[in-house]
């Protein structure tokens, strides 16, 4: 059977997006590869070189991590493993890369392991993809996927925390929910013990690398559901499977449990709250309106392209599709949660990155909007809404490269965008 050159193309689009923007990928993190590894995403990574290299983990040492101590002095990491399972395979190639060359296995930041922690998130980030076309393609024609995803990657900070900062645990967490839509139906469908151990585990992991990642939950129980009869027989549903849902929970705190025992070893406890004193000193007053909107990361300031996911969450909801009203308590309470966190901009940061997980499910109403948009039937009122979405695209990917230009850091309450800071990025936002 003959195969068009549209059929390859469809077929292989997300291969050669991989491929086309790996050396892009790379040419950001080569003149700071320390910097993949710095921080929150060292927090992350140091678990694989403990346990690996140094074997002890209470060998850890302070590196750039704020410090936090146990009774012994000891240096306890507050971040959890979530992220070092992800990127396990990854480190074990570059430690053997490192032992062939006689590189001492105590230099645990080297660059080659900082380049092993670039190309995990790097594919984490379009294994979500790769996920989320599978989910897309249910619904929407290959044109619509072909263009949510595009406005996904490089319409949002995404494209940022999968080619500049992989080290964080945004494109881990986004990877994690596209997987979980996906796998959803498959379980309703086939209510399997593989397919519970599959549903159970990625929810355990996603939780473990971020405990606000629990938002997932909504949307799982509320897969396709629009009403509360709906909602009671999805109940009753997972009543009737109690024994693949237990399969789930176990699936779920095997992913824990090496976190547990981290948390024994180093504190004595087995559960532990490792932020100590942070906290969400803002919930009965939550800055919603600087999440959404503050200079200082406002998730629409920096991923304009974002409003259309939400615009579509109306249709959605009104047509009965695409299970929008468990989308949209996921984004409500979402931006509840951050805005309530102390720090609700999340530090220094391009754009509101605790979004960035949430673009998995947000996908399914944007696709909404741009399937709108090709709908169109004038010709040039078409080519002008194509050529909005084409240029927030464009936006979003630009910014991002400006965000490491501009003179950092983007961070604190003295950024804001005044007059010169506007001037100086719209005038370089056309440069290449």
């Amino acid at each position: 059977m003959k195969h068009s050159w549209t059929t390859y193309f469809y077929r292989f689009y997300l291969l050669a997006l991989f491929l086309l923007l790996l050396p892009v990928m790379q040419n950001r993190v080569e003149p700071s590869l320390r910097g993949v590894i710095w921080s929150d995403a060292e927090g992350y990574y140091v678990y694989l070189p403990a346990v690996f290299n140094l074997h002890n983990v209470h060998a850890i040492p302070e590196g750039s991590m704020a410090p936090i101590r146990n009774d012994k002095g000891e240096m306890v990491v507050k971040y959890t493993c979530g992220v070092a399972m992800f990127q396990l395979p990854f480190f074990l190639v570059a430690r053997a890369y490192c032992d062939a060359r006689g590189i001492d296995r105590a230099d645990i930041y080297n660059i080659h392991y900082a380049r092993a922690v670039a190309l995990a998130g790097y594919a984490a980030a379009f294994l979500g993809l790769f996920f989320l076309q599978k989910i897309l393609r249910r619904w929407f024609s290959e044109p619509v996927v072909l263009l949510t995803l595009i406005s996904i990657l490089g319409g949002t900070n995404l494209f940022y925390y999968a080619t500049k900062e992989m080290g964080m645990s945004h494109a881990y967490s986004f990877c994690l929910f596209a997987f979980l839509a996906w796998q959803m139906p498959r379980f309703l469908e086939r209510p399997s013990w593989g397919n519970a151990a599959l549903l159970g585990g990625a929810l355990g992991w996603t939780v473990l690398i971020r405990p606000t990642n629990v938002l997932v939950l909504i949307f799982l129980l509320g897969y396709e559901v629009y009403s509360w009869r709906q909602l009671t027989e999805r109940l009753r549903f997972f009543g009737q499977h109690v024994r693949q849902v237990a399969v789930a929970a176990v699936a779920a705190l095997l992913f824990f449990l090496p976190q547990m025992w981290y948390w024994h070893e180093m504190t004595g406890h087995w559960i532990r709250y490792s932020y100590t004193d942070e906290g969400f000193p803002f919930w009965n007053k939550p800055k919603i309106a600087e999440v959404l909107f503050d200079p200082q990361n406002g998730l629409f300031l920096y991923s304009p392209i974002v409003l259309l996911a939400v615009a579509g969450l109306i249709p959605a909801w009104r047509q009965k599709r695409l299970s929008a009203p468990a989308i949209a308590t996921v984004f409500v309470l979402g931006t509840y949660i951050f805005a309530s966190w102390w720090a609700w901009w999340f530090g220094g940061a391009f754009g509101h990155r605790s979004y960035v997980e949430l673009y998995a499910l947000l996908a399914l109403p944007m696709a909404l909007s741009i399937e709108w948009m090709l709908s169109i039937r004038r010709p040039v009122l078409r080519g002008a809404a194509i050529s909005v979405l084409l240029f927030l695209v464009y936006y979003g990917v630009q910014l991002s490269f400006l965000y490491t230009r501009l003179p950092r850091p983007w961070d604190g309450p003295d950024w804001r965008w005044n007059w010169d800071k506007i001037v100086w990025v719209w005038s370089h936002l056309f440069e290449f």
